[in-house]
């Protein structure tokens, strides 16, 4: 309106009367009426003007009126009374007698800031034609026709209309000629309100033009706005409600849902031995365990409005869509929450679509009203990566800060992220370092690649700044830090300083004690099926001494590669290189435990020699003929079963039916089976000798006549107690180690003697705990599982048979690997010195074609078997690939190597070894016991016997003292019923003799004895 007007007063002349302000509200007049009538005269077009008006009358008319000249200025209005009824008549119907004649009483004036009808435009002559450029548009359209109109009723209604002009042309009649405009002390200008539209309008031409040019970001989020607006406009709807009742399941499902997991394997000394994932790292923690530095600086760069938004921020989406802009395609605060990131990294579904932003948008929604904030929070610092093979807090400060979980042997497990305040070079809570680290890792799930700064110091440089972002961040919002206050610039520069000098390096996922370490796993992932194995995510202690690992790792290379003196061969080695022996395979357990306290698998994990055979672990593996090293299971039966190691067994050509008929002829291989001897030969055709002197120069047809005295099905029993389980082939040379086991499983059997005859199964886990600290197994090394195979009475006369060094030297001459002496000189002569140690050796054969073409037995296998009162230890030596030995014995290979792992786990340093003995194993770290003698339990006792069949003792007799249960002593009655007795193992049918041609003769029957009953 204009600002002059002055309802009351009398107007001016019109010479004086300035010119009419409407017209730069209303620009489209094409003439002035001359002579204006009076108002009860004057028709409804020409009283009421307005913006854009046009008289109604037909298009013709009005395009000839148009063409009309103009007129002079009409007469000055009525005076007082007349305005004020004008100006009344806007809100009150017009008296009828002062109503135009071309209006009834029922076409109402247009309301001042009202939209009139259509016919009610008409009827005063105002377009309907108004362009729809928009909301804003026409809003200003109609505050410019309602303007007009409470401007001609206000003061300048007995005023006649503008001249008409067309906007941005010259006007039809020169100006010099038109009166009003002549009389303008100013040039004509448009009004505010349509400058400020023209404004709006040429804003939204260049939106247009740079939503034309922008990236495809940008449309993506568009497109992602748009989506989330028509979802809320959905959200009040029978669709929007059924849609998220569809999309409940999916919440639950996704929250339920855990990602593949890390399992981290300790040794029992909580050192890491390895990390075990499939495509990524990926450890869980709860929410208590992160500090809240780390929560605040990963809300603060990811979603101010974590702890107030329902689960999505439109406004993020909007920051976002302008950061786009603003930072040349750089989005500095992502326009997704914590919980839709959730619901991202949980589905896995990343690509860009409206369809996923709006279905990601509803799931959000409802985990944000089925969980709290605090479990939406704990669940997205366990799923957000934060590098490409990361995934989860614990795993990056691990990779980034080598802040691993620490576990105490109670249970308890505090993992890295908790740390995170930790100085290590202090060794005292650090908050400003915590606010260094946590700041940097809240860079990291925008971009893990970008921000990963072990990857080089231009990636370290891209962190640094995305830290300055997040500090930025906690200063506005007004964050605080325990021990520091709040966050101001000024921390903030020196958390950037102290960034700045941080070194990373790459993680190294190496893989310590390997062998047993697979062992492991392959036997957890038996346990617990592969879905619960892959996605658990434990923590697993186990039995294992990493230090004790280590050495026997680096013995075994030792001793196969490296020159050492080889007694009986005269040389030096080395035995990969001069005798064929490239691989060997160690088990170390303690004796009362069953614990498996070092387990090497190969003699090189990482090699690629098929005699090697790297990764293969013949530790636990399909298992080898175990030779002579079977014959303690045979002789401790036979003592179960009344016999003791003074027994006279005849060493004599001895001939074994093995599945033939009666009659067979001994010359028929197939079907009578006869035991060589090792390193003897029969003298005159018969030896006697003792189970002891049999055992320890390991003689063969002793021990077929002990297995023959037992009987299958009892040793059998036995061995299997004794955890051979595998076994079921009982033919006739099984006596003598043609079973294969593997050095797992015999290190096991042999600890049945070193703990008086209970077995206790191999135990490679001590505790499983999931990574929220729950224990989820333990083994309870007070009461461990056992089997009763034999008494400790049996037990301990076999250990006194396998500790007689003395005995033993009958064999082996001069070298004392299977004995203490290096300890105890007195060990070389006595059998009950102050450091027992029960050993025995074992080798298997081969038949291959020598040189000549001549079939010639070689050795290939060799085993060393052998135990303390504390700790049982087994070592195989040999080639992975089957390949025979060159010119080896019994303890050529195995033994020495068995003899360091042995003494250093037993706290002896070896004295002829070259490697360094490790201080940091002690038999306390190993949860040995300190034991150095075998304990004679109860009703054992030396007993004499004489030396021609073992039985009581005569005069004139050559007498022998050893162990014997008492009650089960010979009486000496027995001698002259034994000088009498048939030998027991004679075989009772007959050899046939052989003709001297060379037909077939035909078999004699053998008249059998009848059954007495």
């Amino acid at each position: 309106m204009s600002s002059n007007w002055k309802p009351n007063s009398t107007p001016r002349r019109k010479e004086e009367r300035p010119a009419s302000k409407t017209g730069g509200l209303l620009s489209s007049y094409t003439k002035q009426q001359e002579d204006p009538p009076s108002l009860a005269k004057r028709s409804a077009s020409q009283q009421f003007v307005g913006p854009r008006a046009k008289p109604t009358v037909p298009l013709g008319q009005a395009v000839q009126e148009q063409s009309k000249p103009a007129s002079p200025l009409p007469a000055a209005p009525p005076s007082g009374p007349l305005l004020a009824g004008q100006f009344k008549a806007r809100t009150t119907p017009l008296p009828p007698s002062t109503l135009p004649a071309t209006m009834t009483k029922n076409q109402p004036l247009p309301q001042a800031g009202a939209a009139a009808s259509n016919s009610g435009r008409r009827s005063l002559g105002i377009s309907s034609r108004v362009k729809r450029q928009g909301v804003f548009v026409n809003t200003f359209n109609l505050v410019r026709q309602w303007s007009g109109k409470m401007a001609t009723l206000a003061g300048y209604l007995p005023q006649p209309p503008a001249p008409y002009m067309e906007r941005y042309q010259t006007p039809a009649t020169p100006m010099q000629d038109n009166p009003v405009l002549s009389r303008q002390s100013k040039p004509w200008k448009r009004s505010r309100t349509l400058r400020v539209t023209q404004q709006m309008k040429q804003r939204r031409n260049r939106s247009q033009q740079i939503g034309t040019s922008g990236s495809g970001l940008w449309k993506n989020l568009t497109i992602a706005l748009i989506a989330l607006i028509v979802f809320v406009s959905l959200s009040g709807t029978a669709y929007g409600y059924i849609y998220y009742e569809s999309q409940l399941p999916r919440v639950q499902s996704l929250a339920d849902k855990t990602m593949s997991q890390s399992i981290r394997v300790y040794d029992r000394h909580n050192v890491l031995l390895y990390e075990h994932y499939t495509d990524h790292r990926n450890i869980s923690v709860s929410y208590n365990d992160i500090p809240p530095v780390m929560r605040d600086a990963m809300i603060a760069a990811e979603d101010p409005t974590f702890w107030d938004n329902t689960g999505i921020d439109p406004q993020g989406i909007l920051r976002a869509a302008v950061g786009l802009v603003s930072h040349s395609g750089t989005i500095q605060s992502g326009g997704s929450t914590i919980t839709q990131q959730v619901v991202k990294n949980l589905s896995q579904q990343t690509q860009d679509s409206a369809a996923r932003k709006l279905q990601e948008a509803v799931t959000a929604i409802g985990m944000t009203q089925q969980y709290s904030k605090a479990k939406i929070l704990e669940m997205y610092f366990n799923v957000a990566p934060f590098d490409n093979a990361d995934y989860g807090i614990e795993v990056a400060v691990e990779t980034y800060f080598h802040l691993e979980t620490k576990c105490d042997t109670n249970g308890k497990c505090v993992p890295g992220i908790a740390q995170l305040n930790y100085n290590a070079e202090t060794q005292k809570d650090d908050p400003l370092l915590g606010l260094a680290r946590a700041s940097l890792l809240a860079c990291m799930p925008q971009n893990p690649t970008q921000y990963d700064p072990t990857k080089g110091e231009d990636y370290k440089q891209a962190a640094l700044g995305r830290q300055k972002y997040v500090l930025t961040q906690m200063v506005n919002n007004a964050m605080s830090v325990d021990g520091l206050g709040p966050v101001t610039p000024e921390i903030a520069q020196q958390v950037e300083d102290l960034a700045a000098k941080m070194t990373f390096m790459p993680s190294q996922n190496s893989k310590h004690a390997p062998h047993f370490v697979d062992w492991v796993l392959s036997q957890l992932q038996a346990s617990i099926g592969e879905n619960t194995f892959q996605a658990g995510g434990f923590n697993v202690r186990t039995t294992l001494d990493a230090n004790l690992e280590d050495y026997v790792e680096q013995a075994v290379k030792r001793h196969l590669t490296q020159p050492e003196y080889q007694p009986f061969i005269n040389d030096y080695g080395p035995l990969n290189t001069k005798h064929n022996v490239n691989d060997s395979a160690v088990v170390v357990i303690n004796a009362h435990t069953g614990e498996i306290l070092a387990m090497d698998g190969s003699a090189d994990y990482n090699s690629t020699d098929p005699r090697v055979g790297g990764y293969y672990n013949a530790a636990a593996g399909g298992g080898r003929p175990v030779g002579s090293t079977f014959k303690p299971f045979e002789y401790a039966s036979s003592f179960q079963m009344g016999w003791y190691p003074a027994m006279i067994l005849p060493d004599n050509k001895t001939y074994v039916p093995n599945g033939g008929p009666a009659g067979t002829s001994i010359n028929d291989t197939d079907h009578i089976y006869r035991p060589p001897d090792y390193g003897t030969a029969e003298v005159n055709g018969k030896m006697d000798t003792t189970i002891r002197w049999a055992t320890d120069v390991s003689w063969n047809i002793s021990a077929v006549k002990a297995a023959a005295f037992v009987g299958a099905d009892n040793l059998l029993r036995n061995v299997k107690r004794m955890g051979l389980t595998h076994i079921t082939d009982t033919h006739a040379s099984w006596a003598l180690g043609t079973n294969n086991a593997s050095v797992l499983e015999m290190t096991g059997a042999y600890q049945t003697f070193a703990d008086g005859g209970i077995h206790i199964p191999p135990q490679g886990i001590l505790d499983v705990w999931d990574n929220y600290g729950r224990n989820l197994y333990h083994y309870d090394t007070t009461h461990p599982p056992t089997v009763l195979v034999f008494s400790p009475q049996v037990a301990y006369l076999m250990t006194s048979v396998l500790i007689d060094q003395p005995t033993r030297a009958h064999e082996f001459l001069q070298d004392y690997v299977l004995s203490f002496a290096d300890v105890d000189a007195s060990c070389v002569y006595l059998p009950e010195c102050p450091y027992q140690v029960a050993a025995k050796t074992g080798t298997t054969d081969a038949t291959v074609k020598n040189a000549y073409g001549q079939n010639v037995d070689v050795v290939q296998d060799n085993w060393t078997m052998g135990y303390t009162p504390n700790v049982v230890v087994g070592v195989w030596s040999g080639n992975a690939n089957n390949a025979h030995l060159d010119n080896v014995i019994g303890v050529t290979g195995a033994a020495p190597i068995w003899h360091s792992a042995i003494a250093t786990a037993s706290g002896h340093c070896p004295a002829d070894d070259s490697l360094p003995c490790p201080t940091d194993v002690t038999p306390q770290s190993l949860g040995l016991e300190q034991q150095n003698t075998f304990p004679m339990p109860a009703d054992v006792s030396k007993y004499v016997t004489n030396m021609v069949n073992g039985l009581a003792s005569a005069p004139g007799w050559p007498v022998t003292s050893d162990y014997i249960i008492t009650g089960m002593q010979p009486s000496s009655a027995g001698l002259a019923n034994a000088l009498t007795m048939p030998n027991p193992f004679t075989p009772s049918v007959q050899p046939t003799p052989q003709p001297t041609s060379q037909a077939t003769p035909t078999p004699t029957p053998t008249a059998l004895p009848t059954p007495t009953g």
